[in-house]
């Protein structure tokens, strides 16, 4: 009997030292960009799902966070409610924002965004962010932090990458914004793939600090999700270049990053997060016709009612976008193919 106890005793310890630490993503993107970071050593869950503007946790939710180790927020409107009840349901929830260092844009419910005043502003800003002035650099940054010379990013074959990786991210997203700017700001950073790797950096550094014995396997994770964005991005770039007509219509405004990043003009139905009147629809069905808009990209997680009006009035089809879906570089590949042939002569 007592052999019998020892037993299952035991098991249950073993049980319980080889469970993977249990992370929570508040959106399915960010949890991709955590698992792949963390691989095999952790289990993801992402929370919302859907319109994540009217999102609030389910009781399933509720249980999964109460279990987990690490919350890693993305700068969205819920979480500022919820993540005080989080912590208060875990006790040692860790939460770590994996927006972090990324200035974000203002975000665009009234029309246009991707040619503005801002473009010129970043423009103006692009030499003075230099990769070797931040010390958590790409994957430099890692290293700087560890003790074995084989992390140094002057001995790996992508360092290059990895400076031009922090230097586009810091054209991108300095630090310095104005709290008005910050009140209407756009969280849909994780399109812009450079500010992906800077999301992928943070969890990755939250994931070292949690399971430091396993430094080296998340670094490695890191390196490699940063060099598939960063091919990712070159591609993208070719791709889009020789576009003459760089507009593209959204239901949501959800493209803003991503629109900026590869010089694009992001042009919303939604006005206000509103459903648009019908002076501003017909406004629009103008812009459509004159601008021989040939798509318009709705997104699957709202309404695509207004959408499929300005189709039927302008000729144009309806195609799906979905800013929130969980393979992150898979979908902006779809995109970029999406608005290229949208926008091809045919």
């Amino acid at each position: 009997m007592f052999k019998k106890i020892f037993f299952v005793t035991a098991l249950l310890l073993a049980s319980l030292l080889s469970a993977k630490p249990v992370v929570i993503a508040s959106i399915a993107p960010v949890g991709y960009l955590a698992k792949a970071v963390g691989g095999d050593k952790i289990e993801v869950q992402s929370l919302a799902k859907g319109d994540v503007h009217s999102y609030e946790p389910k009781p399933n939710d509720m249980k999964a966070v109460a279990k987990a180790s690490l919350f890693i927020a993305a700068g969205l409107e819920f979480e500022e409610a919820w993540i005080p009840r989080f912590k208060a349901s875990a006790k040692n929830l860790v939460v770590v924002q994996s927006d972090a260092k990324i200035a974000k844009l203002k975000e665009e419910h009234s029309g246009h965004s991707g040619h503005d005043e801002e473009h010129a502003g970043h423009d103006e800003e692009h030499g003075e962010h230099k990769a070797k002035d931040d010390k958590h650099s790409g994957y430099a940054g890692h290293a700087a932090k560890d003790k074995h010379a084989d992390h140094k990013v002057k001995d790996d074959k992508h360092a290059g990458h990895a400076g031009h990786a922090e230097h586009d991210e810091k054209h991108e997203a300095h630090e310095e914004h104005d709290e008005e700017h910050e009140a209407h700001a756009d969280p849909h950073v994780w399109l812009n793939p450079m500010l992906a790797i800077t999301m992928a950096r943070n969890i990755s550094d939250a994931l070292i600090d949690m399971d430091k014995a396993n430094k080296d396997f998340y670094l490695k994770n890191f390196q490699k999700l940063m060099n598939d964005l960063l091919a990712f991005d070159e591609s993208a770039k070719n791709e889009l270049a020789g576009l003459k007509n760089r507009k593209f219509v959204v239901y949501h405004p959800a493209w803003g990053y991503f629109a900026k990043h590869y010089d694009l003009e992001q042009i919303s139905i939604e006005r206000n997060g509103k459903e648009p009147k019908i002076d501003e629809m017909a406004s629009t069905v103008k812009m459509i016709k004159d601008e021989n808009i040939k798509v318009i990209f709705a997104d699957p997680n709202r309404s695509q009612k207004s959408a499929q009006v300005l189709a039927s009035q302008t000729g144009a089809k309806v195609e799906l976008l979905d800013p929130l879906g969980y393979n992150l570089l898979e979908n902006l590949k779809i995109a970029v193919r999406a608005i290229k042939d949208a926008n091809s002569p045919k």
